[in-house]
């Protein structure tokens, strides 16, 4: 409505961010395009939540990418550290993904 187009996004400053943070008490708002770049997640399930950069949530997993651990998507290297940019299958704890790669589907 109304008041979103007033709504400073946080992560370029401009007005009209119309996604609020999901955490209650939270009230960092941005737009869709400038989530990537904000490190910010937005669920396309369920109940169709954001989360900014502190409150997002994170994989419940114990797996680490190793030096040669490539994204099955693109078959490029996701680097040997977990990180914003990086994510594992929940079920095998195997395949990885970058998650720009995984996005595409999203979107």
């Amino acid at each position: 409505g109304l008041l979103c187009s007033f709504q400073h996004c946080f992560v370029c400053g401009n007005v009209g961010a119309t996604i609020t943070c999901a955490e209650s008490g939270c009230h960092r708002s941005f737009h869709l395009p400038c989530a990537s770049e904000g490190e910010c997640v937005t669920q396309y399930f369920g109940q169709f939540r954001s989360f900014c950069w502190e409150h997002r949530p994170q994989q419940a997993v114990e797996a680490a990418p190793t030096q040669d651990s490539t994204c099955i998507v693109c078959m490029e290297p996701v680097g040997d550290s977990r990180s914003y940019s990086t994510m594992v299958c929940p079920a095998c704890q195997h395949a990885w993904f970058h998650r720009a790669c995984i996005q595409v589907g999203a979107l």
